[in-house]
């Protein structure tokens, strides 16, 4: 009896150590941590409602929300969301119409921030 009640705790103690290694670790999310790059405007361009000028501006894109930053205060902040493009990036920057931003891009990233709501 003991010796079936030890190879029961040691099956049960294999099982729990091997869970972990088999179970699959959720994908990290794009916005798991806010990413920050510095981009440089060379037009002038709308970002949600926001003119911003030709310049080198600090970008924080977080999980639902791109922040264009000069120093320390924010000069237009705009909500939207990642979608996965399935092919890394080559450069950092951003993609408009008509002047206004639709989606930015970081290198090495496959996803991009689209801009307004899914």
């Amino acid at each position: 009896m003991k010796k079936v009640a030890f190879q029961l705790v040691l099956a049960v103690a294999a099982l729990a150590l091997t869970l972990p290694v088999l179970a699959k670790s959720p994908k990290p999310s794009a916005d798991a941590k806010a990413k920050t790059v510095t981009m440089n405007f060379f037009n002038a361009a709308e970002l949600g409602g926001t003119k911003i000028n030709p310049g080198t501006y600090k970008v924080v894109i977080g999980s639902d929300k791109l922040t264009v930053e000069n120093g320390n205060k924010v000069i237009a902040s705009v909500s939207g969301h990642w979608e996965d493009r399935k092919q890394k990036m080559n450069t950092t920057g951003f993609s408009s119409d008509n002047g206004q931003i639709k989606e930015v891009f970081v290198e090495g990233d496959t996803n991009v921030f689209v801009l307004g709501q899914s």
